[in-house]
């Protein structure tokens, strides 16, 4: 019932200004014509013989007048609704604080153990007040926050009182809601109060939205546990946005989920999850799947791309690890080139890399060739001299600004 109510309310205005859009478009057609027929059906119109004779532009002028009349008794109507809900929703919020804020905060931080007559007066007190959404909304987010940052007996009593106000209708209605403000409530609190019935509804809305509704939705699955290892997300088979991407990785991070399907996510078609379980590997320095992200650098698609290079360059330790970042350069992208080249300053000091540091800079752009050469400094001297009074201007230059700074 509650949801029926929503969507009357919520359609209910847009089917208002349907309507008055289309009585204005067929009313200002109807008035320059003697009738209208259908079949059988004729409609006259009684005011055809005051136009018949009148000029188009001083017709056109009354029209917009007529118009323009309408527009401000709406506008006027809409201010005026406005201002009655701000002041009634005002009058809840001054009731709400000097009322429930003290009751409220008194009964959850109380030491006192209250009898089963105390609690059940107090809880009607509270039930008596809550006589709209504004005041429930209030009340909920009040208890939702508490409930987020504490633990032990408050959390257990926002946690009753929560469940006592009966709040399944209101959150359901929420849930349903064409209104993205209620979606995104009702997410906040199925969230943080772990309700898990309504997960295949959330899964629905992942699978529908592109936008900040999907994300929510998402975080509020990691929040629910729904999947400890995250194969959930391989499964909803979606296509993440970076927006999407990055806030995974932040509530993963925030949750410390720690028995994440690291293979699974990282051998997903979907190259967002790829990418996404490349990264978690990297944070959590899972160095053990460094033999399935080796076989993502060739992956076409950037991000799986740029994610493995990432990976690869925060686990190598051993020669091999920097010997083959060196034979897949051409394939990482510029900036993750220069990463590499950094890199390269903790790797073993061999001719191969001499070699490709030269490589590097005789061949690569300014910057690259800027990094190569601060490594040169501690490898091979001579190198450095001849680059100095090199005939290639870039080089040369390149050279005089590693020496400069170090001087």
């Amino acid at each position: 019932m509650k949801t029926l109510t929503i969507y009357l309310s919520y359609w209910s205005i847009r089917l208002f200004f349907i309507f008055l859009t289309l009585f204005l478009v067929v009313g200002s057609y109807f008035y320059t014509v003697p009738m209208i027929s259908y079949g059988k059906y004729e409609l006259t119109n009684p005011l055809y013989s005051e136009v018949k004779n009148m000029p188009t532009w001083f017709y056109d002028i009354i029209y917009f007048i007529y118009v323009f009349c309408i527009a401000i008794f709406i506008i006027f109507f809409m201010i005026l609704y406005y201002n009655l809900n701000k002041r009634k929703k005002e009058k809840i919020d001054s009731q709400y604080i000097q009322f429930f804020i003290s009751n409220l905060f008194n009964y959850i931080f109380s030491n006192e153990e209250l009898t089963e007559e105390e609690k059940s007066i107090k809880l009607k007190v509270f039930k008596k007040e809550l006589k709209n959404d504004h005041a429930k909304q209030l009340f909920i987010n009040t208890l939702r926050r508490v409930h987020a940052q504490t633990t032990g007996i408050v959390r257990t009593k926002t946690d009753y009182l929560f469940k006592i106000i009966n709040y399944d209708y209101l959150i359901r209605a929420y849930l349903h809601s064409p209104y993205l403000e209620h979606k995104l409530f009702a997410l906040k609190v199925i969230s943080d109060f772990r309700i898990t019935k309504y997960n295949s509804y959330i899964i629905r809305i992942i699978k529908k939205n592109r936008d900040v509704l999907r994300s929510e939705s998402l975080i509020t699955l990691l929040n629910l546990d729904m999947d400890e290892n995250l194969l959930f997300l391989v499964d909803l088979k979606i296509r993440l946005t970076m927006w999407d991407f990055n806030i995974i990785l932040k509530t993963v991070k925030q949750l410390n989920k720690l028995n994440i399907a690291y293979s699974g996510l990282i051998n997903s078609e979907i190259p967002e999850i790829s990418a996404l379980g490349i990264s978690l590997a990297r944070i959590n320095k899972r160095v053990e799947f460094k033999d399935d992200i080796k076989l993502k650098i060739w992956n076409p698609n950037q991000l799986v791309n740029e994610e493995a290079f990432s990976a690869l360059i925060s686990f190598s330790t051993h020669k091999a690890d920097y010997d083959f970042l060196i034979e897949k350069f051409e394939h990482a992208s510029k900036h993750t080139q220069l990463k590499i080249i950094k890199a390269l300053a903790y790797s073993p000091k061999t001719i191969e890399l001499i070699k490709f540091l030269s490589w590097v800079v005789e061949n690569r752009h300014f910057t690259q060739k800027v990094e190569a050469i601060r490594l040169l400094l501690d490898l091979d001297l001579s190198i450095i001299s001849e680059y100095k009074h090199s005939d290639n201007y870039s080089i040369k230059q390149s050279c005089l600004q590693v020496l400069d700074f170090n001087i």
